[in-house]
């Protein structure tokens, strides 16, 4: 299974009100969503996941309309979830190729893990926007690639 683990895209100023889950894209934060979309929808992803927050929805809604797929919300992939939460979600995804949007505490919490369990891990970041690819082999994770919103596709090694 191939794991796309995106950072949402630039979103307004963070509220200190429930209401946060509701904060929008910006203007900016739209333009890498569709970026995202273009680097994405050649790399067989069979489901597009989010967060309940609508910026993280609205960061992968390029990528699943392009892709005829529906956007599934799932409560592992919003703030402050647990990692057993969130690698249950993962464990449970069987082997086709995923796109999940989350937040800056889920993923570097990831990847941070995996590293400490012994997975290659490559790169380093967190940048919103960013996507970090995540392999595993049906068995166990066998590596990690961060690919920062600079990049306009995906490394060759990626493909």
């Amino acid at each position: 299974m191939r794991l796309f683990l995106i950072r949402h895209a630039h979103a307004g100023d963070r509220t200190a009100s429930a209401r946060d889950k509701f904060r929008p894209l910006t203007p900016k934060g739209h333009r890498r969503a569709e970026e995202l979309a273009t680097v994405l929808e050649g790399q067989g992803v069979a489901r597009v996941l989010s967060s309940p927050a609508t910026r993280c929805w609205q960061t992968v809604a390029p990528l699943a309309k392009a892709l005829g797929l529906e956007v599934e919300e799932v409560d592992e992939l919003w703030e402050g979830s647990s990692l057993d939460d969130v690698f249950a979600l993962f464990d449970a995804l069987g082997a086709e190729a995923v796109a999940a949007c989350s937040h800056g505490d889920i993923i570097p919490e990831v990847v941070d893990f995996l590293a400490r369990s012994g997975v290659p891990v490559t790169g380093r970041g967190c940048e919103k926007g960013s996507i970090w690819v995540l392999d595993h082999d049906g068995r166990q994770w066998t590596a990690a690639t961060y690919v920062p919103k600079s990049h306009g596709q995906l490394p060759a090694a990626l493909i």
